[in-house]
């Protein structure tokens, strides 16, 4: 009976975890379009929230430090792309700037992240 108990416990927290990491831990309003691309892995994620503050994979930043804290992850990552997520009120200056310092930290390719389907 006792394997069986801690099995379940494993399940159990397996299942916590998971359902956790579905929400991301920033709540941004991402814009809506009607076509999307498929789904790519997300390993380097840059949000901007309404206010303008910067987050690295959910790590808070600023857009003076962005560049040195990018450029070791894309030397890590073989694909070299970061995905940008922005807030749909945040200031469009910002979303350039930040386009503009990935880039020079080594990007590729930038992918916009938003939410699929439903009009406003």
């Amino acid at each position: 009976m006792a394997p069986l108990i801690d099995v379940v416990f494993q399940l159990l927290i397996f299942f916590m975890l998971t359902s956790s990491f579905s929400h991301p831990a920033l709540q941004l309003n991402l814009p809506k379009a009607k076509e999307h691309d498929r789904k790519q892995t997300e390993e380097i994620v840059v949000s901007i929230d309404r206010a303008g503050s910067v987050f690295i994979n959910n790590r808070k930043s600023s857009l003076g430090a962005l560049m040195p804290e990018l450029k070791p992850l894309l030397e890590r990552n073989s694909k070299k792309s970061v995905h940008l997520r922005g807030d749909e009120k945040m200031p469009y200056g910002n979303f350039v700037e930040v386009m503009d310092l990935a880039r020079q930290a080594g990007a590729k390719q930038i992918n916009i992240v938003h939410e699929s389907g439903g009009e406003k």
